[in-house]
């Protein structure tokens, strides 16, 4: 919606986006186009920790938000074009925006700032929250050997050596928390359905009830 620059129909990935205006600027012609800037809201957290269990609770529950599973356009070949992966999802953030409706993107790896705010994307939302669920390392263990193999196309069962990275993801957030503003749900010893209703409140705290 944005990246083709209505002005002098050039394609930029690296539109900048002026805030205060909330215009979108050409960098090719000057050209200015009105964009609404919604908050992005990203849940995390390695996997095991519960996302899509949450996700598949809270999927048809809203109507103020978009909910969003980042797993749904992910292939191996992206692990070598991560920094696409991250533009892709923001760009197709940005513009759902546009029908006044938050965007709420869950996924791992996109619970990086340093790797959302590498992209001039980012600069199209009013706010980035960040949401992590985490938990104890024996019980996120305990949850990743028990998923089934081809969760998702082109998934095998996972070996050790994604366990413990995985293992070590979790602790990379949980380390970091403070230091990026993340908001932190401990979820060992959580039902589903607990973990729901925090993130499902956590969500309403974001999102502005507008009628539409």
């Amino acid at each position: 919606m944005f990246d083709e620059c209505p002005g002098c129909g050039v394609v930029h990935l690296d539109m900048a986006v002026d805030s205060g205006e909330s215009v979108v600027v050409c960098p090719e012609c000057g050209h200015e186009q009105s964009i609404r800037q919604e908050p992005l809201l990203i849940v995390s957290g390695a996997g095991g920790t519960g996302k899509s269990a949450v996700l598949h609770e809270l999927r048809g529950t809203r109507d103020d938000a978009v909910l969003l599973d980042s797993d749904v356009v992910w292939r191996d070949e992206f692990w070598d074009e991560i920094d696409w992966y991250v533009q892709t999802w923001l760009r197709l953030c940005r513009d759902i925006a546009q029908s006044k409706r938050p965007p709420v993107l869950f996924g791992a790896g996109l619970g990086v700032p340093a790797s959302i705010e590498a992209h001039p994307q980012h600069e199209c939302f009013s706010e980035i929250h960040y949401l992590v669920l985490v938990c104890d390392e024996d019980e996120q263990e305990r949850r990743l050997r028990a998923r089934p193999s081809g969760r998702h196309p082109g998934e095998f069962a996972m070996d050790q050596s994604d366990i413990d990275a995985q293992v070590e993801f979790n602790q990379w957030f949980k380390n970091t928390a403070d230091d990026e503003d993340f908001t932190v749900i401990e979820t060992t010893d959580a039902t589903v359905e607990e973990t729901t209703a925090q993130v499902d409140e956590w969500i309403s705290s974001h999102v502005s009830n507008k009628t539409l």
